[in-house]
């Protein structure tokens, strides 16, 4: 299948024989190629379905399994990486694994090399024991801060999943209880083709790729039979809609706020709910919006103010941070600035500076392969088809925006405050 994406730019899209999905987009003019394999594995999935039964990991095994594949079959993936000029990583997500390189030369080299990586898996004790004090140590790292715990904290109250909040490094309890049995768990429902996607992005040549692709052994590999994981999230709120906790080692008062996304607006506008999104977290929070100028006119704020968004297939938030010295001023501004939200003027003329400004971005991100891997890599892990998603990002207005102010209702909204403790 070939996807025109805009002028002279096409994804071409491939089935191979073991199941994997592949993404190929040439870049013929650019000396850099990028290269992800995605795996639909992360840290939501410790309670799942499979095979018509109900399993169970302990929570951080995504993360640890991303670990110890760079130490598989005794061998260190970084080491032939960085011989051949390369660079390699991964990272885990709460939805998704994505182990991912970058280079200049010998693509089809190192693409074979990824590739072996994930057919045969054999990992020793000793490497499991060393990763589980690396992993450890990490965790402690995100414990001694307090952003990350007022964030947690609010999710806490929002949903009752634990999927949802908990860390996608486990917990120093959960990661203990990570052995080779475990780790096969996951390999064996998670790791297989079917659930993968693979993007190359750049300089390459296509057939020679699909050559590669179609004679390798992982695509030749008796795959065993695949059954889908099932999984589902519980979006029920704790009912309690603000929180406070107390400490004497924060150096400021910290508020974070979530608007969550009622389950019906996310199932009926599915499809534009990702662009227009972006459009209305851009005119209500922004550096540039009323919102933020009336929190600065007011000192409400100290020097950190972040406002972020998440949609998931069954879920969505928008998120507020903010570090500041009048928490309950500012929590009564918010309060009064939200209940007459449908009262605020979403300027036309701004609506459509946002939308030539997506529109340039989106042409622009063209002329950079990385940036351009990138926010495809985005796309395919959110299961969103690049030409719908121009087409709506074209089709887009005004009135679009308005299924939003629903979230601001106040069942939706949440505030959980860590305070210095006097």
């Amino acid at each position: 299948m070939i996807k025109k994406l805009i002028t002279d730019e096409y994804l071409y899209e491939e089935k191979l024989s073991n199941g994997l999905t592949v993404y190929l987009h040439p870049k013929p003019n650019f000396n850099q190629t990028y290269v992800s394999l995605q795996v639909n594995f992360g840290g939501r999935d410790f309670l799942y379905e499979c095979n018509n039964k109900t399993w169970q990991l302990p929570e951080g095994t995504a993360h640890f399994l991303e670990h110890m594949n760079f130490e598989n079959n005794d061998e260190r993936l970084s080491d032939f990486f960085i011989k051949n000029n390369a660079d390699i990583n991964a990272s885990t997500s709460r939805t998704t694994t994505s182990y991912y390189f970058s280079a200049r030369t010998d693509i089809e080299i190192l693409l074979s090399k990824l590739l072996n990586n994930f057919i045969n898996y054999n990992f020793k004790e000793e490497m499991i024991s060393k990763e589980r004090k690396i992993i450890a140590e990490e965790l402690a790292m995100s414990d001694d801060s307090f952003q990350e715990k007022a964030h947690r904290n609010l999710l806490k109250m929002m949903y009752e999943d634990k999927s949802i909040y908990s860390d996608i490094g486990g917990t120093k309890k959960s990661i203990k209880a990570i052995n080779q049995e475990v780790l096969n768990q996951a390999i064996n429902h998670f790791y297989h083709p079917k659930n993968m996607t693979l993007l190359i992005s750049g300089s390459f040549d296509y057939d020679s790729i699909i050559a590669v692709l179609n004679n390798h052994p992982f695509t030749l590999f008796n795959w065993p039979e695949y059954h889908e994981v099932k999984r589902s999230v519980k979006v029920g709120d704790k009912r309690s809609k603000s929180s406070i906790k107390k400490a004497k080692e924060l150096n400021t008062n910290i508020v974070e706020i979530g608007l969550r996304f009622p389950q019906d607006l996310i199932k009926n506008n599915k499809s534009k709910l990702y662009i227009i999104n972006k459009a209305f977290q851009s005119l209500i929070f922004s550096n540039t919006s009323k919102f933020y100028k009336l929190l600065k006119m007011k000192n409400l704020y100290n020097f950190t103010f972040q406002a972020a968004n998440l949609i998931e297939d069954e879920y969505g938030y928008f998120n507020v941070s903010v570090e500041t010295k009048k928490p309950q001023l500012f929590i009564k501004t918010v309060d009064n600035y939200f209940s007459n939200i449908s009262e605020i003027d979403f300027s036309l003329e701004k609506f459509i500076a946002f939308k030539r400004s997506e529109i340039g971005y989106l042409i622009k991100i063209f002329d950079d392969v990385k940036a351009t891997h990138n926010f495809l890599k985005r796309l395919i892990i959110k299961n969103i088809d690049i030409v719908e998603y121009i087409e709506t990002l074209k089709e887009i207005n005004l009135e679009d925006l308005s299924i939003f102010l629903e979230v601001f209702k106040k069942e939706n909204i949440f505030y959980f405050q860590y305070l210095l403790e006097s």
